[in-house]
Protein backbone atom coordinates (compact mmCIF):
# COMPACT_ATOMS: atom_id res chain seq x y z
CA UNK A 1 0.00 0.00 0.00
CA UNK A 2 1.22 3.72 -0.85
CA UNK A 3 1.12 6.76 1.13
CA UNK A 4 1.05 9.23 -1.76
CA UNK A 5 1.92 11.83 1.28
CA UNK A 6 4.87 9.83 2.48
CA UNK A 7 6.52 8.71 -0.87
CA UNK A 8 6.01 12.78 -2.00
CA UNK A 9 6.25 14.88 1.36
CA UNK A 10 8.32 17.11 -0.94
CA UNK A 11 6.35 17.53 -3.99
CA UNK A 12 3.33 18.33 -1.46
CA UNK A 13 4.99 20.69 1.10
CA UNK A 14 6.44 23.16 -2.60
CA UNK A 15 2.99 22.82 -3.30
CA UNK A 16 3.62 21.45 -6.78
CA UNK A 17 0.64 18.51 -6.78
CA UNK A 18 -1.77 20.70 -5.29
CA UNK A 19 -0.92 22.85 -8.26
CA UNK A 20 -1.80 20.11 -10.52
CA UNK A 21 -3.33 18.69 -8.29
CA UNK A 22 -35.43 13.10 -17.33
CA UNK A 23 -35.44 9.47 -16.29
CA UNK A 24 -38.39 8.05 -14.32
CA UNK A 25 -36.26 7.45 -10.82
CA UNK A 26 -32.65 8.22 -10.25
CA UNK A 27 -31.32 4.19 -9.55
CA UNK A 28 -29.20 3.42 -6.58
CA UNK A 29 -25.31 3.05 -7.99
CA UNK A 30 -24.10 -0.05 -9.07
CA UNK A 31 -21.75 -1.57 -6.48
CA UNK A 32 -18.74 -1.63 -9.41
CA UNK A 33 -19.87 1.04 -11.66
CA UNK A 34 -17.17 1.68 -14.55
CA UNK A 35 -16.70 5.35 -16.15
CA UNK A 36 -13.56 7.41 -17.24
CA UNK A 37 -14.18 10.78 -15.34
CA UNK A 38 -12.21 10.20 -12.29
CA UNK A 39 -9.28 9.84 -14.13
CA UNK A 40 -7.06 10.86 -17.25
CA UNK A 41 -4.42 8.77 -18.90
CA UNK A 42 -2.21 8.88 -21.44
CA UNK A 43 1.61 7.78 -22.37
CA UNK A 44 4.75 8.61 -23.94
CA UNK A 45 7.51 6.23 -25.94
CA UNK A 46 11.63 6.52 -25.50
CA UNK A 47 14.01 5.20 -26.71
CA UNK A 48 15.76 1.86 -24.99
CA UNK A 49 18.54 0.06 -25.29
CA UNK A 50 18.05 -3.50 -27.55
CA UNK A 51 15.82 -2.41 -29.87
CA UNK A 52 13.03 -1.84 -26.86
CA UNK A 53 10.13 0.77 -26.32
CA UNK A 54 10.86 2.52 -22.74
CA UNK A 55 6.56 2.99 -22.35
CA UNK A 56 5.71 5.70 -19.34
CA UNK A 57 1.97 5.30 -18.67
CA UNK A 58 0.26 8.35 -17.01
CA UNK A 59 -1.92 8.40 -14.43
CA UNK A 60 -3.69 11.62 -13.02
CA UNK A 61 -6.48 11.24 -10.68
CA UNK A 62 -9.40 14.16 -9.97
CA UNK A 63 -8.41 14.57 -6.13
CA UNK A 64 -11.76 16.20 -5.14
CA UNK A 65 -14.11 12.77 -6.51
CA UNK A 66 -12.84 10.48 -4.17
CA UNK A 67 -14.33 9.63 -1.24
CA UNK A 68 -12.53 10.63 2.05
CA UNK A 69 -13.47 8.65 5.59
CA UNK A 70 -12.67 9.19 8.61
CA UNK A 71 -9.39 8.51 9.89
CA UNK A 72 -7.15 8.38 13.15
CA UNK A 73 -6.17 11.87 12.00
CA UNK A 74 -8.14 13.71 9.79
CA UNK A 75 -9.58 11.56 6.52
CA UNK A 76 -8.42 9.50 4.40
CA UNK A 77 -9.41 8.27 0.80
CA UNK A 78 -7.74 4.85 -0.43
CA UNK A 79 -7.20 4.17 -4.41
CA UNK A 80 -6.83 0.75 -5.78
CA UNK A 81 -4.75 1.09 -9.08
CA UNK A 82 -4.81 -1.69 -11.70
CA UNK A 83 -2.91 -1.69 -14.85
CA UNK A 84 -3.58 -4.18 -17.86
CA UNK A 85 -1.02 -4.60 -20.44
CA UNK A 86 -2.73 -6.35 -23.60
CA UNK A 87 -1.06 -7.65 -27.51
CA UNK A 88 -4.08 -7.95 -29.98
CA UNK A 89 -5.18 -11.08 -28.30
CA UNK A 90 -2.71 -11.74 -24.93
CA UNK A 91 -2.56 -10.02 -21.60
CA UNK A 92 1.30 -9.52 -21.03
CA UNK A 93 0.85 -8.01 -17.50
CA UNK A 94 -1.14 -6.84 -14.58
CA UNK A 95 0.21 -4.63 -12.30
CA UNK A 96 -1.80 -3.58 -8.99
CA UNK A 97 -1.02 -0.99 -6.18
CA UNK A 98 -2.73 1.20 -3.48
CA UNK A 99 -2.82 4.68 -2.24
CA UNK A 100 -3.79 6.59 0.15
CA UNK A 101 -4.21 9.88 0.54
CA UNK A 102 -4.93 11.90 3.77
CA UNK A 103 -5.86 15.18 4.51
CA UNK A 104 -6.23 16.99 7.87
CA UNK A 105 -9.54 18.94 6.77
CA UNK A 106 -12.28 17.94 3.82
CA UNK A 107 -11.53 21.76 3.20
CA UNK A 108 -8.14 21.27 1.47
CA UNK A 109 -9.17 19.47 -0.81
CA UNK A 110 -10.00 21.75 -4.07
CA UNK A 111 -11.16 20.27 -7.69
CA UNK A 112 -7.72 21.88 -9.22
CA UNK A 113 -6.08 19.16 -6.92
CA UNK A 114 -5.13 16.25 -8.85
CA UNK A 115 -3.10 12.92 -7.73
CA UNK A 116 -0.42 11.94 -10.76
CA UNK A 117 1.60 8.66 -11.04
CA UNK A 118 3.46 6.60 -13.30
CA UNK A 119 3.70 3.16 -14.43
CA UNK A 120 6.43 2.00 -17.03
CA UNK A 121 7.38 -0.93 -19.13
CA UNK A 122 9.93 -1.86 -21.53
CA UNK A 123 8.58 -3.40 -24.67
CA UNK A 124 9.24 -4.43 -28.38
CA UNK A 125 7.73 -2.37 -31.08
CA UNK A 126 3.83 -2.98 -31.68
CA UNK A 127 0.40 -3.16 -30.72
CA UNK A 128 -0.61 -2.30 -27.56
CA UNK A 129 -3.45 -1.81 -25.51
CA UNK A 130 -3.35 -0.58 -21.95
CA UNK A 131 -6.53 -0.69 -19.83
CA UNK A 132 -6.48 1.39 -16.43
CA UNK A 133 -8.83 0.60 -13.41
CA UNK A 134 -9.16 3.25 -10.82
CA UNK A 135 -11.33 2.07 -7.76
CA UNK A 136 -12.22 4.35 -5.32
CA UNK A 137 -12.36 1.77 -2.25
CA UNK A 138 -14.48 3.97 0.11
CA UNK A 139 -16.88 4.59 -2.30
CA UNK A 140 -16.79 1.46 -4.13
CA UNK A 141 -16.56 2.38 -7.54
CA UNK A 142 -14.64 2.01 -10.11
CA UNK A 143 -13.32 3.94 -13.58
CA UNK A 144 -11.86 2.57 -16.11
CA UNK A 145 -9.95 4.08 -19.58
CA UNK A 146 -8.49 2.37 -22.31
CA UNK A 147 -5.48 3.48 -24.57
CA UNK A 148 -4.49 1.93 -27.98
CA UNK A 149 -0.78 2.40 -28.49
CA UNK A 150 1.97 1.92 -31.61
CA UNK A 151 4.70 1.70 -30.13
CA UNK A 152 7.49 2.38 -33.36
CA UNK A 153 11.14 1.56 -33.53
CA UNK A 154 13.52 4.34 -33.02
CA UNK A 155 16.44 4.25 -35.35
CA UNK A 156 19.76 3.45 -34.06
CA UNK A 157 21.65 5.57 -36.27
CA UNK A 158 18.98 8.44 -38.32
CA UNK A 159 17.85 11.77 -35.96
CA UNK A 160 15.11 10.32 -34.38
CA UNK A 161 12.31 12.02 -31.34
CA UNK A 162 10.89 10.23 -28.21
CA UNK A 163 7.27 11.03 -27.75
CA UNK A 164 5.70 14.46 -26.02
CA UNK A 165 5.13 14.28 -22.51
CA UNK A 166 3.06 17.41 -21.41
CA UNK A 167 3.55 18.22 -17.88
CA UNK A 168 2.57 20.90 -15.36
CA UNK A 169 5.01 21.10 -13.92
CA UNK A 170 8.95 20.75 -15.13
CA UNK A 171 12.22 21.83 -13.02
CA UNK A 172 15.29 20.61 -12.58
CA UNK A 173 15.87 18.29 -9.29
CA UNK A 174 18.65 16.08 -7.97
CA UNK A 175 15.63 14.02 -6.52
CA UNK A 176 15.32 10.34 -7.51
CA UNK A 177 12.07 9.05 -7.86
CA UNK A 178 9.01 7.69 -10.74
CA UNK A 179 8.29 11.87 -11.61
CA UNK A 180 12.12 12.18 -12.53
CA UNK A 181 14.37 12.05 -15.17
CA UNK A 182 17.54 13.01 -17.21
CA UNK A 183 18.02 15.66 -14.32
CA UNK A 184 14.30 16.90 -14.31
CA UNK A 185 11.34 16.66 -12.38
CA UNK A 186 8.10 16.37 -14.70
CA UNK A 187 4.96 16.26 -13.21
CA UNK A 188 2.58 14.66 -16.34
CA UNK A 189 -0.66 16.05 -17.80
CA UNK A 190 -2.40 13.12 -18.82
CA UNK A 191 -5.59 15.52 -19.69
CA UNK A 192 -3.76 17.49 -21.59
CA UNK A 193 -5.70 20.84 -20.50
CA UNK A 194 -5.00 24.38 -19.99
CA UNK A 195 -6.27 27.58 -19.80
CA UNK A 196 -7.00 30.29 -17.53
CA UNK A 197 -6.29 27.66 -14.20
CA UNK A 198 -3.12 26.71 -15.76
CA UNK A 199 -1.64 29.24 -17.85
CA UNK A 200 1.65 27.93 -18.46
CA UNK A 201 2.02 24.26 -20.64
CA UNK A 202 5.78 22.20 -20.03
CA UNK A 203 6.62 19.85 -22.15
CA UNK A 204 9.83 16.86 -21.55
CA UNK A 205 11.17 14.37 -24.95
CA UNK A 206 14.04 13.28 -26.19
CA UNK A 207 15.96 13.53 -29.40
CA UNK A 208 18.48 10.82 -30.41
CA UNK A 209 21.25 10.29 -33.14
CA UNK A 210 22.68 14.24 -33.26
CA UNK A 211 25.92 14.04 -35.46
CA UNK A 212 28.96 15.16 -34.24
CA UNK A 213 29.77 16.99 -30.52
CA UNK A 214 30.64 20.20 -32.72
CA UNK A 215 28.01 22.93 -33.84
CA UNK A 216 24.45 23.47 -32.69
CA UNK A 217 20.93 21.81 -33.81
CA UNK A 218 17.84 23.92 -34.33
CA UNK A 219 14.28 23.79 -32.39
CA UNK A 220 11.21 25.19 -33.77
CA UNK A 221 8.04 24.94 -31.76
CA UNK A 222 4.61 25.68 -33.56
CA UNK A 223 1.17 26.08 -32.57
CA UNK A 224 -1.54 25.19 -34.86
CA UNK A 225 -5.10 24.85 -33.99
CA UNK A 226 -7.96 22.76 -34.89
CA UNK A 227 -7.70 22.81 -38.54
CA UNK A 228 -4.06 22.62 -38.75
CA UNK A 229 -3.76 26.36 -39.46
CA UNK A 230 -0.25 27.61 -37.47
CA UNK A 231 -1.68 30.12 -34.59
CA UNK A 232 2.01 30.67 -32.73
CA UNK A 233 5.59 29.97 -33.65
CA UNK A 234 7.69 30.39 -30.51
CA UNK A 235 11.11 31.47 -31.03
CA UNK A 236 13.64 29.32 -32.21
CA UNK A 237 15.68 27.68 -30.37
CA UNK A 238 19.72 27.20 -31.75
CA UNK A 239 21.20 24.46 -29.42
CA UNK A 240 24.94 23.98 -29.12
CA UNK A 241 25.64 19.77 -29.24
CA UNK A 242 26.79 18.26 -26.00
CA UNK A 243 26.30 14.45 -27.18
CA UNK A 244 24.27 12.60 -29.83
CA UNK A 245 21.22 12.08 -27.13
CA UNK A 246 19.77 14.88 -25.48
CA UNK A 247 16.57 15.92 -23.60
CA UNK A 248 14.81 18.91 -24.69
CA UNK A 249 12.40 20.50 -22.43
CA UNK A 250 10.57 23.61 -21.92
CA UNK A 251 7.66 25.68 -21.31
CA UNK A 252 5.20 28.66 -22.78
CA UNK A 253 2.25 30.50 -22.07
CA UNK A 254 -1.42 29.65 -23.61
CA UNK A 255 -2.58 33.08 -22.25
CA UNK A 256 -2.65 33.77 -26.09
CA UNK A 257 -5.32 30.91 -27.06
CA UNK A 258 -8.21 30.80 -26.74
CA UNK A 259 -10.81 28.02 -25.87
CA UNK A 260 -9.88 25.39 -28.21
CA UNK A 261 -8.05 22.24 -29.62
CA UNK A 262 -4.27 22.65 -30.52
CA UNK A 263 -1.42 20.93 -31.54
CA UNK A 264 2.45 21.25 -30.03
CA UNK A 265 4.59 20.78 -33.21
CA UNK A 266 8.58 20.53 -32.54
CA UNK A 267 10.72 20.22 -35.33
CA UNK A 268 14.23 19.57 -34.97
CA UNK A 269 17.11 19.80 -37.49
CA UNK A 270 20.65 18.84 -37.52
CA UNK A 271 22.64 20.90 -39.62
CA UNK A 272 25.91 18.33 -39.37
CA UNK A 273 23.94 15.73 -41.26
CA UNK A 274 21.34 17.77 -43.12
CA UNK A 275 18.66 15.68 -41.39
CA UNK A 276 15.03 16.64 -39.64
CA UNK A 277 12.81 15.05 -37.76
CA UNK A 278 9.03 16.21 -36.30
CA UNK A 279 6.70 15.34 -33.75
CA UNK A 280 3.72 16.50 -32.41
CA UNK A 281 1.20 16.60 -29.80
CA UNK A 282 -2.44 17.39 -28.79
CA UNK A 283 -3.48 19.53 -25.97
CA UNK A 284 -6.84 21.33 -25.25
CA UNK A 285 -7.01 24.87 -24.17
CA UNK A 286 -10.07 25.81 -21.74
CA UNK A 287 -10.77 29.82 -20.63
CA UNK A 288 -13.87 30.62 -19.00
CA UNK A 289 -13.42 34.31 -20.24
CA UNK A 290 -14.34 32.67 -24.13
CA UNK A 291 -18.09 31.92 -23.03
CA UNK A 292 -19.33 35.01 -25.27
CA UNK A 293 -18.27 33.13 -27.71
CA UNK A 294 -21.08 29.98 -26.94
CA UNK A 295 -24.41 30.70 -25.48
CA UNK A 296 -24.47 30.35 -21.66
CA UNK A 297 -25.96 26.71 -22.46
CA UNK A 298 -22.96 26.01 -24.51
CA UNK A 299 -20.03 27.82 -22.07
CA UNK A 300 -18.65 25.13 -20.27
CA UNK A 301 -17.75 26.77 -17.19
CA UNK A 302 -17.93 24.02 -15.07
CA UNK A 303 -15.97 20.73 -14.19
CA UNK A 304 -18.58 18.54 -16.62
CA UNK A 305 -18.03 20.97 -19.63
CA UNK A 306 -14.18 20.86 -19.00
CA UNK A 307 -13.83 17.14 -19.07
CA UNK A 308 -15.59 17.26 -22.24
CA UNK A 309 -13.73 19.71 -23.73
CA UNK A 310 -10.34 17.79 -22.96
CA UNK A 311 -11.75 14.09 -24.48
CA UNK A 312 -9.22 13.22 -26.72
CA UNK A 313 -10.81 12.19 -30.19
CA UNK A 314 -10.96 8.49 -29.56
CA UNK A 315 -12.97 9.36 -26.31
CA UNK A 316 -15.57 12.15 -27.94
CA UNK A 317 -16.62 9.28 -30.32
CA UNK A 318 -17.01 7.03 -27.68
CA UNK A 319 -19.05 9.63 -25.64
CA UNK A 320 -21.01 10.47 -28.87
CA UNK A 321 -21.67 6.34 -29.61
CA UNK A 322 -23.08 6.59 -26.01
CA UNK A 323 -25.82 8.85 -26.42
CA UNK A 324 -26.95 7.54 -29.63
CA UNK A 325 -30.19 6.18 -28.23
CA UNK A 326 -31.13 9.32 -26.58
CA UNK A 327 -30.82 10.95 -30.05
CA UNK A 328 -33.51 10.95 -33.20
CA UNK A 329 -32.44 9.93 -36.64
CA UNK A 330 -32.27 13.60 -37.57
CA UNK A 331 -29.89 14.70 -34.77
CA UNK A 332 -27.62 11.51 -35.35
CA UNK A 333 -27.24 12.38 -39.03
CA UNK A 334 -25.93 15.92 -38.13
CA UNK A 335 -24.03 14.89 -35.08
CA UNK A 336 -22.02 12.06 -37.27
CA UNK A 337 -21.14 14.99 -39.74
CA UNK A 338 -19.16 17.27 -36.98
CA UNK A 339 -15.83 17.12 -36.71
CA UNK A 340 -14.15 16.11 -33.22
CA UNK A 341 -13.98 19.54 -31.88
CA UNK A 342 -17.90 20.13 -33.39
CA UNK A 343 -18.82 17.05 -31.68
CA UNK A 344 -17.26 18.05 -27.95
CA UNK A 345 -19.19 21.19 -28.48
CA UNK A 346 -22.33 19.45 -29.09
CA UNK A 347 -21.95 17.23 -26.43
CA UNK A 348 -21.46 19.95 -23.85
CA UNK A 349 -24.61 21.52 -25.41
CA UNK A 350 -26.99 18.16 -24.90
CA UNK A 351 -25.91 17.87 -21.64
CA UNK A 352 -26.42 21.21 -20.76
CA UNK A 353 -29.98 21.10 -22.07
CA UNK A 354 -30.69 17.74 -20.76
CA UNK A 355 -30.07 19.05 -16.73
CA UNK A 356 -32.58 19.48 -14.68
CA UNK A 357 -31.35 21.31 -12.08
CA UNK A 358 -28.56 23.68 -13.83
CA UNK A 359 -28.09 25.15 -10.05
CA UNK A 360 -26.33 21.72 -8.68
CA UNK A 361 -23.07 21.31 -9.18
CA UNK A 362 -24.21 17.20 -10.25
CA UNK A 363 -25.74 16.99 -13.42
CA UNK A 364 -28.49 14.36 -12.47
CA UNK A 365 -30.13 13.49 -15.31
CA UNK A 366 -26.13 12.46 -16.50
CA UNK A 367 -25.50 11.07 -13.66
CA UNK A 368 -28.59 8.34 -13.62
CA UNK A 369 -27.87 7.96 -17.54
CA UNK A 370 -23.78 6.91 -16.90
CA UNK A 371 -25.40 4.82 -13.60
CA UNK A 372 -27.91 2.95 -15.59
CA UNK A 373 -24.89 2.26 -18.23
CA UNK A 374 -22.91 0.80 -15.41
CA UNK A 375 -25.98 -1.39 -14.15
CA UNK A 376 -26.45 -2.79 -18.00
CA UNK A 377 -22.68 -3.38 -18.58
CA UNK A 378 -22.64 -5.47 -15.21
CA UNK A 379 -25.88 -7.46 -15.52
CA UNK A 380 -26.06 -7.64 -19.73
CA UNK A 381 -22.66 -7.89 -21.22
CA UNK A 382 -22.72 -10.72 -24.17
CA UNK A 383 -19.43 -11.66 -24.77
CA UNK A 384 -17.21 -8.54 -25.96
CA UNK A 385 -19.73 -6.47 -26.20
CA UNK A 386 -20.84 -4.07 -23.51
CA UNK A 387 -24.22 -4.40 -21.48
CA UNK A 388 -25.57 -1.13 -22.23
CA UNK A 389 -24.91 -1.95 -26.32
CA UNK A 390 -27.35 -4.90 -26.07
CA UNK A 391 -31.40 -5.02 -26.15
CA UNK A 392 -31.67 -5.71 -22.48
CA UNK A 393 -29.28 -2.82 -21.48
CA UNK A 394 -30.54 -0.30 -24.09
CA UNK A 395 -34.22 -0.77 -22.64
CA UNK A 396 -33.07 -0.37 -18.81
CA UNK A 397 -30.92 2.46 -19.70
CA UNK A 398 -34.18 4.26 -21.13
CA UNK A 399 -36.57 3.10 -18.96
CA UNK A 400 -35.01 2.15 -15.83
CA UNK A 401 -35.90 -0.95 -13.70
CA UNK A 402 -38.78 -2.80 -14.40
CA UNK A 403 -41.86 -3.28 -12.18
CA UNK A 404 -41.74 -7.07 -12.77
CA UNK A 405 -39.70 -9.81 -14.63
CA UNK A 406 -41.18 -13.03 -16.00
CA UNK A 407 -37.81 -15.40 -16.33
CA UNK A 408 -38.99 -18.27 -18.75
CA UNK A 409 -35.36 -20.08 -18.84
CA UNK A 410 -36.28 -23.91 -18.19
CA UNK A 411 -39.40 -23.96 -20.59
CA UNK A 412 -39.35 -27.36 -22.89
CA UNK A 413 -41.63 -26.23 -25.33
CA UNK A 414 -39.88 -22.59 -25.61
CA UNK A 415 -36.46 -20.89 -26.04
CA UNK A 416 -35.07 -18.58 -22.97
CA UNK A 417 -37.27 -15.40 -22.38
CA UNK A 418 -38.17 -12.70 -20.37
CA UNK A 419 -41.45 -10.18 -20.27
CA UNK A 420 -40.37 -7.12 -18.71
CA UNK A 421 -43.19 -4.93 -17.44
CA UNK A 422 -43.10 -1.30 -16.61
CA UNK A 423 -46.24 0.01 -15.06
CA UNK A 424 -46.27 3.54 -15.04
CA UNK A 425 -44.95 3.89 -18.48
CA UNK A 426 -48.27 5.08 -20.90
CA UNK A 427 -50.45 3.01 -18.24
CA UNK A 428 -48.29 -0.65 -18.62
CA UNK A 429 -45.89 -1.42 -21.25
CA UNK A 430 -44.30 -4.70 -21.82
CA UNK A 431 -40.71 -5.83 -23.35
CA UNK A 432 -40.16 -9.25 -24.51
CA UNK A 433 -36.72 -10.60 -25.04
CA UNK A 434 -36.05 -14.02 -26.90
CA UNK A 435 -32.42 -15.97 -26.35
CA UNK A 436 -32.87 -17.05 -29.91
CA UNK A 437 -29.32 -18.90 -29.58
CA UNK A 438 -29.25 -20.36 -26.63
CA UNK A 439 -26.23 -17.69 -26.04
CA UNK A 440 -27.23 -15.21 -23.04
CA UNK A 441 -27.87 -12.73 -25.85
CA UNK A 442 -31.19 -11.99 -25.60
CA UNK A 443 -32.91 -9.77 -28.27
CA UNK A 444 -35.99 -7.77 -27.98
CA UNK A 445 -39.24 -9.38 -30.21
CA UNK A 446 -42.13 -7.14 -29.28
CA UNK A 447 -43.05 -4.16 -27.09
CA UNK A 448 -46.32 -2.13 -26.21
CA UNK A 449 -44.15 0.97 -25.84
CA UNK A 450 -44.89 3.43 -28.40
CA UNK A 451 -42.02 3.90 -30.72
CA UNK A 452 -40.40 0.10 -30.07
CA UNK A 453 -40.51 -2.70 -32.32
CA UNK A 454 -44.56 -4.63 -32.19
CA UNK A 455 -44.85 -7.90 -33.33
CA UNK A 456 -47.80 -9.40 -31.50
CA UNK A 457 -47.36 -12.75 -33.04
CA UNK A 458 -43.63 -12.69 -31.11
CA UNK A 459 -44.46 -15.72 -29.08
CA UNK A 460 -45.30 -18.43 -31.74
CA UNK A 461 -42.53 -17.11 -34.69
CA UNK A 462 -39.63 -16.51 -31.65
CA UNK A 463 -40.15 -18.12 -28.43
CA UNK A 464 -42.13 -21.70 -29.43
CA UNK A 465 -40.07 -24.39 -30.49
CA UNK A 466 -41.46 -25.70 -33.51
CA UNK A 467 -41.29 -29.89 -33.28
CA UNK A 468 -42.15 -32.08 -36.15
Amino acid sequence: MVNFMKIYPSLWAAGLLSAILAFTALPAPAPAATSPTLFSMDAAGYQQRGGLVYLEVYLMVQRDGLTFVPADTGHQALLQITLNLHSPDTLLSSTTWEVVDRVDDLGEVTPRQKLPDIQPYNLPPGLYTVEGLVKDVHGDTTYRRTMDLELAAFSDSLLALSNIELATQLERSDQTNKFTKNGFLVLPNPQRLYGSAMPMLYYYMEIYNLQGTEGEFTVDRIIQDANRTEVKRLPQKQVPKVGGNVVEVDGFSVASLTTGTYYLVVEVHDPAADTAATEESKFFVYRPEDAGRLSDRQSGGDEESREILAYTDQEIEEAVDGIRFLLNDTQWRNLQGLNPDGKRQFLVRFWKEHDPNPTTAVNEFRQAFEQRKDVANSRYGVFDREGWKTDRGRVYVLYGEPDHIEYHTHDMETRAYEIWQYDSIEGGVIFAFVDRNNYGDYRLVHSTKNGELRRPDWYEIEASIRRK
